[in-house]
Order: C-alpha cells, then structure tokens, then sequence
C-alpha cells in the first residue's frame, strides 16, 4: 500500500512538472507572461495605461456626436467594407504589421477611437498598442466596437 502511494505521488510530480515546462514554454514562445515583449518606456507596456483608454459606448457616441475624434476600424478590409462606423478609416492590425507607413495618414494630434467587432475581438487593443508605440499619446479603445454601434443603430456606411 506504501508503495502505490509513492509512486502515485512520483508520477503526479511528474505530470506537474512536465505541465510547468510545458507553460514556460509556450509562454516564452509566444511573448506572453514572463516573457512578454514589450518595452518599459511605452505607455502601453502599462496594463494600467491601456485600461484607462476604454470607451463605453456613451462615450464613444459622444465623440463622435461631437467630432471630436477620428474612429479608426482594426477589422479585415472586408468586414470593413461590409459596414463600418461612418467616417471611420480602415487599418487593419495585419497590415499594419507588415506595413508601417499606413499610419503616415493618421494625424497624430488628434484623439483616435481604435475599434473591432467587439468583446470577442482583441485587434483594437493590440492596435491601440502599436499606435502608443508609434508615438500616437492620443488613443482610445472602444471595446464594444461595431457590434455594440450596430445594434445601437448609430450612423454606419455602407
């Protein structure tokens, strides 16, 4: 009965730190955690500078309502052009990637509303942090994005 015990106890040892490994690297494969690459002097290196960047939606509509912001859409070309928030400028996080000079016609003195499809999407969070990375101070996220704008009946093109 002892025996059963220890090597219960070996091989349960094992599986956790097999599983341990396992996360370390994945983690370190993919930049996160621990191994996350992500410079210290950016604003967005701060999990704190990018959850003070939010909009609710009453914030969003407000903005726009007033003009006081430019909306820029991280989605794929094509949900882009199968509606969008109307006036927004299309930029999506893959081709910003591979193409930095799409930001040359953002103005930078201006406050950009960075959004997506929503809570299910993330690419207006890691927009917003290549644009604070790109010296864009000025950006805000609206995490409910276009599906929140939609079922809102707020102005869209086309």
């Amino acid at each position: 009965m002892k025996e059963s015990y220890r090597t219960a106890f070996a091989e349960a040892t094992m599986i956790v730190v097999a599983a341990m490994m396992l996360g370390f690297a994945y983690t370190g494969v993919m930049r996160k955690g621990l191994f996350r690459a992500s410079s210290p002097s950016s604003p967005a290196a701060e999990p704190e500078a990018i959850a003070s960047t939010f909009l609710a939606y009453e914030e969003a509509q407000g903005l726009y309502i007033r003009q006081r912001a430019l909306f820029v859409d991280a989605r794929h070309a094509s949900d882009f052009n199968g509606g969008h928030i109307k006036g927004a400028v299309n930029i999506p996080l893959s081709e910003l990637q591979e193409n930095h000079g799409i930001l040359e016609s953002l103005p930078k003195d201006r406050l950009l509303v960075v959004y997506c499809d929503g809570e299910s999407c993330n690419s207006s969070v890691e927009l917003a942090k290549l644009l604070y990375g790109a010296g864009f101070s000025n950006v805000k996220i609206f995490f409910g994005g276009w599906n929140e704008w939609f079922a809102h009946k707020q102005p869209r093109e086309p």
